[in-house]
């Protein structure tokens, strides 16, 4: 499955690798690309169980989801 999360707290590339790094360590998750211009993550996943991981994930970075 394939969604685009709006996420706030991005202010550069810095943010968006953050995301990236954290998001690469979920097993079935996978992100698409990381705008921080825009504050979109476009992430696939295998389950919702999956997609809460996510973005967990992001929120743990200090990001709002």
């Amino acid at each position: 499955m394939e969604t685009t999360l709006k996420v706030s707290g991005m202010h550069c590339r810095a943010c968006n690798m953050l995301i990236e790094d954290a998001v690469s360590e979920i097993s079935g998750a996978q992100v698409l690309s990381a705008d921080y211009t825009t504050g979109a993550v476009k992430v696939t996943y295998d389950s919702d169980e999956t997609l809460e991981k996510i973005k967990n994930a992001i929120r743990k970075e200090g990001f709002s989801v």
